[in-house]
């Protein structure tokens, strides 16, 4: 995936780098991204590949045994190719966004899909909800939450989406750790090739010194 430089993102991202209120933080990012692969995440599908041309051969012997297991998954049946690439673009998309963390090994299980306009719904009020208290914080002269969600009718046509969504192990990921709740989404646009992605979360402030009591990075 390739980060795509997008000047209109700049003041939302501003907004979402910092913001206060009460004993919380909120911390976020929109990055857009292209489908178009670089050497790394070729590197990432061959090993894909590998690791379904052998499940496959196990899937093959269990069926001559009678136990076979299904190759489907919360995005879709990984035995269709481009399910699997869209697990490759996922995946990429993490590892450019968050460069000193690596993902590789993130399975399907980790995410979430959806399409339709009922669910772009969906996870508009979701994100409104969520971010309605510092919203109000910023004032209402900001307008955060129509902002952000112009910017995302603007750079990626959220209609037209598969809207992906990673659920990170609370025990052990990155985009977990010390978070009082996060959340990860993925606008993937098939006709514009591109990838919207919009990370957020919350930590708790230090009362001692002002500072989130985590260093992480931000779905819960």
């Amino acid at each position: 995936m390739k980060f795509i430089e997008t000047p209109s993102l700049e003041y939302i991202n501003s907004l979402l780098d910092a913001i206060e209120f009460g004993d919380q933080a909120i911390s976020g990012k929109l990055e857009a991204y292209s489908c178009k692969m670089t050497a790394d995440d070729k590197r990432l599908f061959r090993s894909l590949e590998q690791q379904h041309a052998e499940g496959s051969l196990s899937r093959s012997n269990s069926l001559d045994q009678g136990s076979a297991t299904s190759p489907n998954s919360p995005i879709g049946d990984l035995a269709d190719h481009q399910t699997r690439k869209k697990l490759v673009h996922l995946i990429a998309t993490l590892n450019a966004s968050y460069p000193d963390y690596d993902f590789s090994n993130a399975k399907a299980e980790s995410f979430t899909w959806r399409t339709g306009a009922e669910y772009m719904h969906m996870v508009k009020n979701s994100i409104m909800t969520t971010l309605a208290e510092a919203d109000t914080s910023l004032g209402s002269s900001v307008n955060l939450c129509e902002q952000l969600w112009q910017q995302i009718e603007s750079e990626i046509s959220p209609a037209e989406c598969d809207i992906f969504s990673y659920i990170p192990d609370t025990d052990s990921d990155p985009l977990s750790d010390g978070k009082i709740w996060s959340f990860n989404y993925f606008f993937y646009n098939h006709r514009m090739k591109k990838v919207l992605f919009f990370t957020c979360s919350c930590t708790r402030i230090s009362s001692s010194f002002g500072l989130p009591t985590d260093g992480g990075l931000g779905d819960g």
